[in-house]
């Protein structure tokens, strides 16, 4: 397995050690290798093979192979196990008593906020769109739900301009999961190709 880290994190990390919050960027760090590694245990016990894990700003990235043809159940399970390391790790900030605890805890709440919004790629996108899923059906309800997301998070970004320069962060990590999901968007035919292809192949 691949681990990396994704090149924007690079201006994020510069801006946090200019302006002093090299702390902060310590604990955002190790909750988001603690989020990711609650993904990555899920995957291993439901059998599902990994490929890379990158780390983003809202979490992580993983690339599992043949992820949209394993069962509905240890998709969403492998998606919900990222926010609930994250809720682990809020409920003991909440109950042990140590330096920083209070950063700790509203670090955690903003990431599980932020990653059980109803939108792709984020985990409770994730979880909702395998949900919806019906045998025979899968890449239309994904079209279906990357066009969701892509409205949604354009409102998104439209409704925070009305705040710049306050809501400049929230504003560039939104662009961040509007690119994305736009980009997959784009390629989603040659996706359903391929795996017509390979299923041709199979029988």
């Amino acid at each position: 397995m691949k681990f990396r880290l994704h090149p924007v994190l690079l201006p994020f990390f510069i801006f946090l050690i200019v302006t002093g919050s090299i702390s902060v960027y310590a604990i955002i760090f190790l909750s988001l290798l603690i989020h990711e590694a609650g993904h990555l245990i899920a995957a291993y016990l439901t059998g599902m093979r990994i490929r890379s894990c990158t780390i983003m700003p809202y979490g992580g990235e993983i690339v599992i192979k043949d992820r949209h043809s394993a069962p509905k159940k240890d998709r969403i399970i492998v998606a919900l196990s990222g926010p609930l390391a994250t809720l682990a790790l809020l409920l003991a900030g909440m109950t042990i008593s140590f330096p920083g605890d209070d950063l700790v805890v509203r670090i955690q709440v903003a990431l599980l906020l932020l990653n059980l919004l109803p939108v792709l790629p984020l985990d409770g996108g994730q979880a909702i769109c395998a949900l919806l899923e019906k045998e025979g059906s899968e890449y239309r309800t994904r079209s279906f739900y990357l066009l969701h997301s892509i409205i949604f998070i354009s409102v998104v970004v439209i409704l925070l301009f009305s705040a710049i320069p306050d809501t400049l962060p929230y504003i560039l990590l939104a662009l961040f999961l509007l690119f994305q999901n736009i980009s997959v968007f784009r390629f989603r035919k040659y996706e359903k190709a391929f795996a017509d292809m390979k299923l041709n192949r199979l029988t």
